[in-house]
């Protein structure tokens, strides 16, 4: 039997009513401060929930992707000892160039699945 370990997660939603978006990670601050990560690590998470949304790496087009911000956090989180859990959407529909009832929504985060650096092993 494994030990009861502690997971954890900040808020990470990126909201859309019609044509607005709220994203909770710049609302609470989270966006940038890094040493959230490691007051995380100071309270012995050992997996964090992360967010990797499609919402924020490619919302204007399929094509366009910008993985820096969750590449540099992801870094961070494993260089801290603490296993990412990498979330891909989060109570979202998806960037402005689609949504839950577009037919090419589960292609669309499909593809951004297998684009996202972050989502390979190491």
């Amino acid at each position: 039997m494994r030990p009861l370990e502690l997971w954890g997660g900040h808020e990470c939603s990126l909201l859309r009513t019609h044509d607005t978006y709220t994203d909770q990670t710049v609302l609470q601050g989270h966006e940038h401060r890094l040493c959230d990560l490691h007051l995380f690590a100071e309270l012995g998470v050992k997996a964090l929930r992360y967010p990797v949304l499609w919402e924020r790496v490619s919302p204007g087009a399929p094509n366009e992707r910008d993985f820096r911000w969750s590449d540099d956090r992801l870094r961070e989180i494993k260089r801290l000892g603490i296993r990412p859990v990498v979330g891909l959407i989060h109570h979202g529909s998806g960037p402005r160039h689609t949504n839950l009832l577009d037919d090419g929504f589960a292609p669309g985060l499909a593809n951004h699945a297998a684009r996202s650096p972050s989502a390979t092993p190491g």
